[in-house]
């Protein structure tokens, strides 16, 4: 299993080229780049079990043997969650090899501190989950011609649900950002009325002119009040 292949991802450009490898090498890119897809959703199945298994741990673990076989469960399956990571790193190097500089088909390099931090997706959301930062690869979605093979082999209900979380939070953004703007053009409007407002007030005749120059200075008030309101709500 140490025999080495010789694949044409082991030898630089030059070298490819000197020995006739280019054509294989375009059989391996595109090998490689489907193993990649089916890698990251092997990590990220991985990081569902670890979840599951510390949620369990969490639950059931009662008694130092029971909690010290939890434990393992969950140590094993954190190191294959990092031993797949490690795989597809790998991988990810050997179509940069294969590639110059690093195209747009090869997917990011997974980061083994921040990346394969476990979650348990099935559990009822809670206050600060909307502002958690998810890691890049719950938001990969495979090329248009591996999609399709992808979704019938792999249908993850736990994609599927993170997806629909995230359309939520979406459509919950949408809705504060059109209450700020629907805030903004009322209170302008409310600026505006209490300027005219004062402004009819100067002109009354009762008025000594001292509370004519206050209600002068109320209007200003507001009028400058509206525009400031306009200014930073076209920002």
């Amino acid at each position: 299993e140490d025999e080495p292949l010789a694949l044409p991802s082991e030898f630089s450009a030059s070298e490819r080229r000197d020995m006739g490898l280019e054509a294989l090498a375009v059989f391996e890119r595109r090998i490689r780049v489907g193993h990649a897809y089916d890698l990251l959703d092997a990590v990220k199945q991985s990081v569902n079990h670890q979840g599951a298994f510390l949620l369990d741990k969490r639950r059931h673990a009662r008694g130092q043997k029971d909690n010290t076989r939890s434990q393992q469960q969950v140590s094993d399956a954190a190191a294959r969650t990092r031993s797949l990571a490690k795989l597809y790193n790998y991988n990810r190097d050997r179509l940069l090899a294969l590639s110059e500089g690093e195209p747009s088909d090869v997917l990011k390099r997974i980061n083994l501190k921040d990346d394969l931090k476990s979650k348990n997706w099935r559990a009822p959301r809670q206050q600060g989950d909307s502002r958690e930062e998810r890691a890049w690869i719950w938001t990969v979605v495979p090329p248009l011609g591996l999609h399709r093979e992808f979704a019938a082999l792999n249908p993850s209900i736990v994609d599927r649900v993170q997806w629909f979380r995230a359309r939520a939070d979406m459509s919950r953004v949408k809705e504060e950002i059109n209450k700020l703007h629907a805030e903004f053009k009322r209170t302008r409007l409310g600026f505006d009325n209490m300027a005219q407002a004062w402004d009819v007030r100067t002109g009354a005749a009762e008025l000594s002119e001292g509370a004519k120059a206050y209600a002068k200075k109320k209007a200003s008030m507001f009028r400058t009040l509206a525009s400031n309101c306009a200014a930073a709500f076209a920002k």
